[in-house]
């Protein structure tokens, strides 16, 4: 349980801090911007790493709140949903504490299938147009080729068929139309 506080100490409650001691300037001079992050994985549910999601998926419910709550006074909150990004975070994710031997050889097949990265600038570029455009309207942005895929492909398929076909995905066994409609690697990732 620890390390499950310690993910939601960071990611939703350390968030929260950052959002309370900006919330009374910006309530006081009527207008302003937040910016929170969550992650593409608050919209999939992937296998092995379900606390994180459900870290991200607080900061997008939370977001979408403060959007609501905010907006009469000039406050515009937004969240952005990263897809996979060309950086360490798979070599710094914190492993369970007591993981089950039964779980090793699964995650370890399903790591091997998170290939698409992309350029990190990709999202800062997304984060600053979020700052900049004026758009109070939209409140969820996407970044990278996997983000943006992921809420088109729920459009079009629509929340039922996008599990099925995630899912089927998630355990090794992608159809030619998944494989066909979400980004796959192509050599080096890191600048898409």
């Amino acid at each position: 349980m620890d390390q499950i506080h310690r993910q939601f100490q960071t990611n939703v409650f350390g968030l929260m801090a950052v959002n309370k001691a900006f919330l009374p300037i910006f309530r006081e001079q009527r207008s302003g911007v937040i910016v929170n992050v969550s992650s593409i994985s608050a919209e999939e549910g992937f296998p092995y790493t379900s606390v994180y999601e459900a870290s991200k998926s607080a900061v997008l419910s939370l977001t979408e709140g403060m959007n609501a709550e905010l907006g009469d006074f000039g406050v515009i909150v937004k969240v952005l949903l990263p897809g996979n990004m060309n950086t360490n975070i798979f070599n710094k994710t914190e492993v369970a504490e007591q993981t089950i031997e039964d779980y090793v050889e699964p995650w370890q097949q399903f790591n091997s299938m998170n290939t698409v990265r992309s350029n990190p600038q990709i999202t800062a570029d997304v984060m600053f147009r979020m700052v900049t455009d004026g758009n109070n309207k939209q409140v969820r942005y996407y970044s990278g080729p996997d983000g943006e895929a992921v809420p088109r492909l729920k459009k079009l398929l629509g929340q039922q068929w996008f599990w099925e076909e995630f899912n089927q995905r998630n355990h090794g066994n992608p159809s030619p139309m998944w494989n066909t409609l979400m980004p796959q690697p192509k050599g080096d990732d890191s600048n898409n």
